[in-house]
């Protein structure tokens, strides 16, 4: 962001303090901390409690020390534009992890534990992974502390493109249903990392090269391999708690399924018994009284 910083210093205990430039400082990292959504303030959140990566905190904090005269005004903004940057990135590798889990499960719930081809994943994993996509960055923008948004046509079209890529490649890469169907969560846990890892990495590259299609950025090799390499890995790690934790919903449910059925079964043929032999004592109390 470019700007005209004046000359205006006072002094705070002999240190010299340029007061536009601290004011600049503060402005702009109000506006990075207005400009998030729920998923900034998700990963931000993380950030905070886990001490991980730069958080508003530590941004805070690093505008003091310029103000203290510990650091100089270049660096600041060094520090505060990283934080920008990587609440971007991250929110938008969040963005693309909700779409592709998303898409997986209701693959998963709507054909079943089978191989999913790339027919059925058009069909079905893209459509969902448009629509997923499209109203999580809705809900986002929804969420975030800037007075009259206005809705992005583009930025619309660009969720539209990256979240049918995301969810066709999610649904056909998905083999968590395998370990499932085999009653065996190493293959779950396996299958859901090397799902993440292909999903990720695929969704990571096709954000990427969507917005240098859509002239947001100008095509860099070494970002999209940064890119595509970091929601592999991530998306890979996530993928591997979906793996497990779809192979323990899927078992409980099973479990509690066959207690039901079982009880049912019970009370059925307890009922059964009672009735036969009812009718059967019935019977004999009639032979008697008749005979």
């Amino acid at each position: 962001m470019a700007c005209t910083i004046s000359s205006m210093n006072s002094y705070d205990g002999g240190i010299k303090i340029n007061s536009s430039e601290s004011r600049y400082l503060s402005q702009r990292l109000e506006s990075i901390k207005d400009e998030q959504g729920f998923l900034g303030n998700i990963w931000n959140g993380i950030k905070e409690v886990t001490n991980l990566g730069q958080s508003a905190s530590d941004c805070d904090s690093m505008l003091q020390k310029f103000n203290s005269g510990e650091i100089s005004f270049e660096e600041a903004v060094e520090y505060i534009d990283n934080f920008d940057t990587k609440q971007e990135n991250m929110s938008g590798l969040l963005s693309n992890i909700l779409t592709g889990t998303v898409a997986i499960a209701s693959t998963i719930l709507t054909i079943g534990t089978g191989p999913i081809g790339w027919t059925v994943a058009l069909l079905k994993g893209a459509p969902i992974g448009a629509a997923v996509k499209t109203g999580i960055n809705l809900l986002d923008r929804a969420t975030n502390n800037i007075e009259g948004d206005e809705l992005d046509v583009k930025q619309i079209a660009k969720d539209v493109v990256s979240g049918a890529m995301t969810g066709a490649t999610s649904a056909v890469s998905s083999g968590v249903g395998a370990g499932i169907k085999a009653g065996k969560i190493g293959i779950s846990l396996l299958n859901g990392a090397k799902c993440g890892v292909v999903c990720g990495a695929a969704s990571g590259a096709g954000s990427y090269l969507t917005d240098v299609a859509f002239g947001d950025k100008e095509f860099d090799s070494g970002e999209l391999l940064a890119n595509t390499a970091t929601s592999a890995f991530v998306s890979g790690t996530v993928g591997t708690a979906v793996g497990g934790g779809m192979y323990g919903i899927a078992n409980l449910a099973g479990n509690v399924g066959k207690d039901v059925a079982k009880s049912t079964a019970q009370a059925i043929v307890s009922d059964s018994t009672s009735s036969m032999a009812r009718k059967a004592l019935g019977q004999a109390e009639k032979n008697v009284l008749f005979a």
